[in-house]
């Protein structure tokens, strides 16, 4: 993607690890051409054959419940590892009612693996394409991920200024951006009636290469680098703790840093998620988001995002 610059509303606040044996050889890499699919898969090749890469995702699954769409798309992701000979293991931390806890513990089990490359956390009700992590392994970021709806319509944009048709101008944008072949008009009035998990820098968004750098976002769909951990354990020394609940064992309470936590700064009271990329972004870290990322948000209903039909 070239680099559009959009105008934004500012309101919104275990599998084992694969055995070497086990893994099948890595794919060759495709032949060339100019296929978009080809180009991608080109440079995922690329990139693995540099890095050896293990992904450790993280699901904190309170009252150990996990939605089907959410199991469907880590099998579909685990067949993907295997292909491509990248190494993998899931860990769910079950009934801890403290997520920020839970979040810390996790890290701390992976960072545990002296293999781990990268950590991905994705939370039990969020349904991804595996292809979608792919983008965040090879864009090579410290911080990234992908954004996704809140479980809510905000149906007051259809009355909101009665001059305009919010539903016509919604049409219109379609009709006018490369959307207009790939979506329904329906799906486009659906992803444009929600509001998504993110704060921005500004109200002007930068996009370049798909990435856009952004001030927080959530935990549901993020990738970090092992050695983001590593950076941040050494800044925030203060936050060393040993895990009392009976989650971290032996070795594993050397990594455990709560650096996923509630708190107040700058006149703020901060999630977990968005306190953790405050602390990055003090460190002089970024947070990448990828756009072209489409996650679906359950609750009592698949909520569909599409954020990049929102800015276009």
């Amino acid at each position: 993607m070239s680099k559009p610059t959009e105008t934004i509303d500012n309101d919104n606040d275990i599998i084992d690890d694969f055995k070497e044996e086990e893994q099948k050889q890595p794919i060759p890499p495709p032949p060339p051409n100019k296929s978009a699919e080809n180009i991608f898969m080109q440079k995922v090749h690329d990139y693995l054959s540099k890095n050896k890469t293990k992904v450790y995702i993280l699901t904190p699954c309170y009252g150990s419940l996990c939605f089907v769409n959410y199991v469907k798309c880590v099998m579909a992701t685990s067949e993907m590892f295997r292909t491509l000979g990248i190494g993998f293991s899931l860990e769910f931390c079950r009934n801890d009612s403290l997520v920020s806890r839970a979040r810390n513990n996790l890290v701390a089990k992976a960072m545990n693996d002296p293999e781990m490359t990268h950590i991905l956390f994705i939370d039990a009700d969020i349904t991804w394409n595996p292809s979608d992590i792919l983008k965040l392994i090879v864009c090579n970021k410290a911080l990234c991920g992908g954004v996704y709806p809140l479980k809510h319509y905000y149906w007051e944009r259809l009355t909101a200024n009665p001059e305009k048709n919010f539903i016509k101008e919604v049409l219109d944008r379609k009709k006018k951006s490369d959307f207009h072949t790939h979506i329904s008009n329906e799906q486009m009035i659906q992803h444009n009636l929600l509001r998504y998990n993110i704060n921005y820098n500004n109200n002007v968004l930068s996009i370049d290469n798909n990435l856009a750098k952004v001030r927080h976002l959530a935990t549901g769909f993020m990738m970090i680098k092992r050695s983001t951990i590593e950076k941040m354990s050494q800044a925030f020394p203060s936050t060393k703790y040993t895990d009392d609940v009976g989650f971290l064992q032996g070795k594993e309470n050397d990594y455990a840093y709560a650096l996923f936590d509630c708190g107040v700064e700058d006149n703020h009271y901060y999630s977990e998620d968005w306190l953790f990329c405050h602390r990055w972004t003090k460190m002089g870290g970024s947070i990448w988001l990828d756009v072209t990322i489409n996650l679906v948000h359950t609750g009592n209903e698949d909520f569909n995002g599409s954020y990049l039909s929102t800015i276009m």
